[in-house]
Parts: structure tokens; C-alpha cells; sequence
């Protein structure tokens, strides 16, 4: 991403700060669907569950859904809309573009330590190095120089989400997240561990094929490498 690229994206952009209104779910958000879901299909479930998380609409979140093949990218997406505050569109376009996420992050004025949550000890793989860098870039005051891959971004808004919506310790959601199952698989899992399910065996990975914008009403309680 050249500075000129990011000068540009900025400028449509406009000016973003985070707000108390720009956060992510408070811990311990789980609740059950009840009729309202098919319990039989994980990813009705992921959707109703990435709903209530990203405070969006059921309609907008699946919407969004058609146009990431892989879960993990729909919710990177939805915590970069929800931490900026921009247009789904916009943040859409700079992805399409060929940004990975990290810089689209940057682009729409998300801090990069929004990515990391506190640990108590230094984590192992896959975050390791994701978690030295930003330590180092901290250190030396050189954020500029600091990056992620898409799949750090991945990894991280993964243990997030399952940490802040399930109410589970960082730790354990990093070890969920290290076996190597996608955001979907790890959330409907648990939704059915706590709330049960009728399904047997493993659930699948998610899979999306193809395609508006708002927080969800009150009457409603998706490249890189």
C-alpha cells in the first residue's frame, strides 16, 4: 500500500475515531435462538450469532455473507465496519481493491491495537509472531513499520469474537482457535454445546457463494493470504 493509496482511501473515508458506540459486544452475549434459527444448519446460526455480536441487522449480515467465501473474512469485515463507523461499501471496495485487511484497517482509521486483546502469558502459534511484532512496533514507537497478514487478521478477530460473545478466557479461545477450525465452526459449536442441537458429528466448514447497511432494529432480538 503505497501512501498515496492510503492518502487517497483516507480521503473518502473521512475522518474516523472510535466511539463508545464503536465496540464490540460486551462478554458473555450468548443467548439462544430458540425457533427463530434452524438449529440443523450451522450457518443460519452463524449468522443469527454474528448478528447479535456485530450489533447488525439478521437481513444485512446475511446479505454480506454472499460475497465472502470464507467465514473468517465476513467477520474481519464486520469488525472493521463496526470499529470504524464506514460504509460496508467502502470498506468493501478497498478489500476488492487488493488490500489486505490489515490495510484496509489502516485506511479507514482503525488503531492497530484494536486487532489485540490482553494475554497473560506470551501465546504460541499461530499468534506468536503477530503478538512480538506489535510488542517490538510499541517499543520502538514505529507502528508504521508493523504488519499482519490476513491470516493474523483472521486469527485474531476469531479469538475475539469467540472470547467477547461466549464469555471464555483468551487463552481458551486461542487454543479453539489453534486447532485450526474456521470462526463459524468454533462459534456454532459452542452455541450447541450450550444450548444443544440434534446435529452429530463435526460440523463443517462454511461455505458462501456469491453477492445493505445498518444496525439491527430493536424488533430483532465474508482473499488473502
Amino acid at each position: 500500500m503505497t501512501a498515496s493509496r492510503l492518502a487517497t482511501a483516507l480521503a473518502l473515508a473521512g475522518s474516523t475515531l472510535l466511539t463508545p458506540g464503536m465496540q464490540t459486544a460486551r462478554a458473555g452475549t450468548d443467548i439462544y435462538f430458540g425457533a427463530s434459527v434452524r438449529a440443523g444448519d450451522p450457518t443460519d446460526v452463524f449468522l443469527s450469532i454474528s448478528s447479535t455480536y456485530f450489533d447488525r441487522s439478521r437481513q444485512n449480515v446475511e446479505t454480506w455473507g454472499h460475497s465472502f467465501e470464507n467465514p473468517d473474512d465476513l467477520s474481519v469485515f464486520l469488525f472493521l465496519v463496526q470499529r470504524s463507523g464506514k460504509s460496508p461499501d467502502l470498506i468493501a471496495s478497498l478489500r476488492k481493491d487488493g488490500n489486505s485487511w490489515f490495510d484496509v484497517g489502516l485506511m479507514i482509521g482503525v488503531p492497530v491495537d484494536s486487532w489485540f486483546l490482553p494475554v497473560t502469558r506470551d501465546p504460541g502459534p499461530p499468534y506468536g509472531n503477530a503478538y512480538g511484532n506489535w510488542k517490538k512496533s510499541k517499543k520502538r514507537g514505529k507502528r508504521s513499520a508493523f504488519v499482519l497478514s490476513d491470516v493474523d487478521t483472521r486469527n485474531l478477530v476469531a479469538v475475539r469474537m469467540f472470547h467477547e460473545y461466549y464469555g471464555v478466557s483468551v487463552d481458551r479461545a486461542m487454543e479453539l482457535r489453534a486447532s485450526g477450525a474456521d470462526v463459524r465452526s468454533l462459534v456454532v459449536a459452542e452455541y450447541h454445546n450450550r444450548h444443544g442441537s440434534g446435529m452429530t458429528g463435526s460440523i463443517p466448514r462454511a461455505h458462501y457463494d456469491k453477492s445493505p447497511d445498518g444496525h439491527k432494529s430493536r424488533k430483532e432480538d465474508r482473499h488473502h493470504q
